[in-house]
């Protein structure tokens, strides 16, 4: 479900999880018990990071036309393990 932020007049900025339906709805201030109005806010978009980007990238590349790979990569595994 979606997380709305409303607005007490006295208390301030809240959120709340609901339906779509009941957004437009007043909200008690979980404070004061008073009716709080929807602010209207911008969606949570949030940037992925540029090494989990790559890697998606390399992904999706893969997933069609693997790499050939010519020797192990990455760190060597703990207590003396080998490949």
């Amino acid at each position: 479900m979606p997380v709305y932020e409303y607005a007490c007049e006295d208390c301030g900025s809240f959120e709340r999880q609901g339906p779509a339906v009941e957004a437009s709805a007043a909200r008690p201030c979980p404070s004061c018990d008073a009716p709080a109005r929807r602010r209207f806010t911008p969606p949570g978009l949030a940037r992925t990071p540029a090494p989990l980007r790559a890697a998606r990238d390399r992904e999706e590349r893969s997933a069609h036309v693997p790499d050939v790979v010519g020797a192990p990569s990455g760190r060597p595994l703990p207590w003396g393990h080998t490949h």
